[in-house]
């Protein structure tokens, strides 16, 4: 078992040697992390801002187009405001899937389906605004995407009831240094095939890439390692725990 002070140390160790790891290097999920499912009142705390965010946006961008196409129907107008949030969503959550891969390998296998989730409610609100027109459908699939495509990347819950709020730190500061030791290795297999096999740099530059490739599995092995000691890493493993 990985203890606070092992894992402290080993991130201290890392902030010596790549201090560049933890400057302006953010993730952009995970912002909140939670016990168990629905455990903590906090778990309400991305729906508000959600409401506060997306739904007041909706609500302005459908009074915005319906003042610009005045025989639109209000609720054809509403719709295309539902719409243009969800084609956000995707947009956004392959960049924020992108970090999750390379930072953390059990959370990335629990959302790895979200954009086919979102393409799924996008068609349903397009043949809603087509066809079935209703207020009542539109509303339960912009409930779907908000989930799918912010709440569930905001927010990351299963942790452990013994879990404290350093481990969610020093887990989150883990997968920083992961997503960063990934881009080094991006950027030097960049610079290998722009530099010449018979140059003096080639062999240096494959040496360190090789050097970040072996500190990126280490660091997505230690943090996989960390993650399953502090976290139920699915919803079935935390059922069978509780009973």
């Amino acid at each position: 078992m990985v203890k606070n002070k092992q894992v402290a140390l080993y991130l201290q160790g890392l902030q010596q040697q790549y201090p560049a790891a933890f400057k302006r290097n953010y993730l952009l999920y995970s912002q909140l992390k939670t016990k168990g499912i629905l455990d903590e009142l906090k778990e309400l705390l991305p729906w508000v801002l959600a409401a506060m965010i997306f739904v007041s946006l909706s609500m302005s961008i459908g009074y915005a187009i319906e003042n610009y196409f005045p025989t639109m129907s209000e609720f054809r107008a509403h719709g295309i405001a539902v719409v243009s949030i969800m084609l956000f969503f995707m947009l956004i959550v392959p960049i924020v899937l992108k970090q999750i891969k390379h930072s953390s390998i059990s959370l990335y296998q629990s959302l790895k389906n979200t954009p086919f989730k979102l393409a799924i409610v996008i068609i349903l609100q397009l043949l809603n605004i087509a066809f079935l027109q209703s207020t009542f459908v539109q509303s339960v699939l912009f409930f779907f995407a908000i989930s799918f495509g912010f709440v569930r990347f905001y927010k990351e819950n299963l942790f452990r009831d013994q879990s404290q709020s350093v481990e969610y730190y020093q887990l989150q500061q883990l997968r920083r240094v992961c997503f960063w030791a990934y881009k080094q290795t991006l950027k030097s297999r960049l610079k290998l095939r722009l530099s010449s096999t018979q140059s003096a740099t080639y062999q240096t530059i494959k040496t360190q890439l090789e050097r970040e490739a072996d500190l990126y599995v280490q660091l997505l092995k230690y943090e996989h390692a960390y993650c399953k000691q502090i976290k139920h890493i699915d919803v079935d493993s935390y059922i069978d725990e509780m009973l």
